[in-house]
């Protein structure tokens, strides 16, 4: 269940601790200190366990920064298979900022334990039209979500189910910091599956290739990495046409 604590973040200024990992990318790496303490001002600080899901398509329009964590963006088809957008990491800003249109099932899952920093579509929408410089780093922002969205679709509509698994490690991995050999990539092959739109015996045998290849490690909940740079050359050659 989500955990919605009560404080806000009115009267913190940039450079406080619960701030820190966010504060050096993504909008609030884009914005002046000035900016940022506008932009929080009011907001509300949320904690995910990990599993739970959040801004769901029927709640109110709101955007989140990622506080820290790991997240995952999707959207669900009707016959209940969900496709993921993109992973989110500290710094990274998720939500709508007007009306649906169309309503789409979506939502963001937390991976690990997050914490979100949700700002009223408002308050994003004041400093929009005041301030230049904020609305362009919103649209510099927006860009970035726009191309890991087509990037997810174009994967989805022609990428082989290996292409997705692979594609979907390195993300996972890079979300959760630095791709490295013997990192741990949490989630089970059931996660994987529902995270690439496939079924859980499929994604099993193609992890027990990638093992069999010496790319991963398999671990109960996990597996691990060894081999970052010929997942990373696998996953490029997918999509490095594309963005």
């Amino acid at each position: 269940m989500t955990k919605f604590e009560d404080r806000t973040a009115a009267e913190a200024l940039p450079g406080t601790a619960w701030l820190d990992s966010a504060r050096g990318r993504g909008i609030l790496g884009r914005l002046s200190d000035e900016l940022v303490a506008a932009l929080i001002r009011g907001a509300q600080r949320v904690e995910y366990p990990a599993g739970s899901v959040g801004l769901r398509y029927d709640e109110t329009p709101k955007a989140a920064i990622v506080l820290n964590g790991t997240l995952r963006s999707f959207i669900s088809y009707p016959d209940g298979s969900q496709a993921t957008t993109r992973y989110l990491r500290a710094g990274d800003l998720t939500g709508v900022f007007a009306p649906r249109r169309p309503v789409l099932a979506r939502g963001v899952q937390a991976i690990a334990q997050s914490e979100l920093l949700f700002v009223a579509a408002e308050r994003i929408r004041e400093l929009a039209l005041a301030e230049p410089s904020f609305a362009w780093a919103l649209i510099e922002e927006l860009t970035t979500v726009l191309n890991l969205t087509q990037r997810a679709m174009y994967l989805r509509a022609f990428a082989t189910v290996r292409q997705r698994v692979v594609c979907a490690i390195v993300d996972r991995a890079t979300a959760s910091g630095a791709l490295r050999v013997g990192q741990t990539v949490v989630g089970t092959q059931q996660d994987l599956a529902i995270a690439v739109g496939s079924v859980r015996e499929v994604v099993a045998t193609t992890l027990g290739s990638l093992k069999h290849e010496g790319l991963v490690d398999l671990r109960r909940g996990g597996l691990v990495i060894l081999d970052p740079d010929r997942l990373v050359k696998e996953a490029d050659a997918v999509v490095g046409g594309v963005g």
